[in-house]
């Protein structure tokens, strides 16, 4: 990764200041917010908004667009703000995950769905004082026909101070300090990065398709992390389920019946297992599936890739 994704809130946009003077003063903090956010060195920043970011109404008949050339604005501001813009190559309208729907107090957000899938941090102008937090809670259903609807509550990491973000200062530097190259170099790093998990060797040709900047190659390696920290942590009896920072299912009876040969798998100990235990990952509604069946500290990688069909 030679970048670090910051992305723009829009909801904190839906109100806009009653004057000029309190919008400068929300870009000023804005502005403030992302220096504050300091990847490591070598690591560019990269803001992504939608496609309309520059036109937003600050204020009345105040865009943007008009602050960029506000002469009574900083101009290391407006030059600092522009040239993370020039970096956008991608709009958010087109990397929205069909497969789950985000809101924040029922409300839908783009950004905050693209926050939630890639795990960037979130920032938002200090327009109201809900966006006044180190932390957002989001609504996430998956949109799945073959499986009930279950909303669960996410939280991620946002700012919309300098202080959040300074707060954030040690997983940002985690996450832009990874030199995961592709999937082939996660799965040759596996020892070292997840000490803790074994792996089925079929997970080796499924890692394989994960090539440099897929973003789900940020996801495979955030679960793996979540299923290494809960191996970590699980010392006797039966796994909690609560010490897995994200959704853990069962497949259903009909999937089991269905799959039953696709979801048993060999496993480093040369006996075969049903996985039926899972995690989601998005975007492409791909699904990690594991056992626990070797009893404390030690879970199975069985499967990851796309949605067994």
């Amino acid at each position: 990764m030679d970048f670090l994704d910051i992305v723009f809130n829009e909801l904190s946009l839906q109100t806009p200041a009653a004057d000029i003077s309190t919008a400068r003063q929300w870009m000023s903090e804005f502005i403030d917010t992302i220096r504050a956010v300091k990847p490591a060195p070598g690591i560019k920043r990269k803001l992504r908004t939608r496609s309309d970011f520059f036109y937003s109404f600050l204020a009345p008949n105040y865009p943007i667009v008009k602050w960029l050339n506000d002469p009574d604005v900083d101009l290391e501001a407006r030059r600092f703000l522009k040239g993370l813009q020039d970096k956008n190559d991608l709009w958010l309208q087109d990397i929205a995950d069909p497969g789950i729907e985000v809101r924040y107090q029922g409300k839908q957000a783009i950004g905050l769905d693209y926050a939630f899938v890639f795990n960037p941090i979130a920032l938002s102008l200090i327009s109201d004082p809900e966006w006044d937090c180190s932390r957002l809670e989001l609504e996430v259903t998956p949109v799945d026909e073959n499986e009930e609807l279950v909303t669960t509550n996410e939280s991620i990491i946002h700012a919309s101070r300098s202080d959040h973000a300074r707060e954030h200062a040690d997983w940002i530097e985690k996450r832009t300090r990874k030199e995961i190259r592709n999937g082939l170099d996660l799965w040759q790093r596996r020892g070292v990065l997840f000490p803790h998990l074994l792996f089925c060797d079929a997970v080796e040709k499924q890692l394989q398709s994960l090539l440099t900047e897929d973003p789900m190659l940020w996801s495979v390696e955030e679960r793996l992390s979540q299923l290494e920290n809960a191996s970590q942590t699980w010392i006797s009896g039966a796994v909690d389920q609560n010490t897995i920072p994200c959704k853990t299912s069962l497949e259903s009876e009909s999937r089991l019946k269905k799959f039953s040969q696709e979801l048993t798998i060999k496993c480093p100990d040369e006996k075969e297992r049903l996985f039926s235990w899972h995690v989601r990952m998005t975007p492409g509604a791909w699904r990690l599936h594991f056992s626990t069946e070797l009893g404390a500290g030690k879970i199975i990688i069985g499967y990851i890739g796309p949605k067994i069909k």
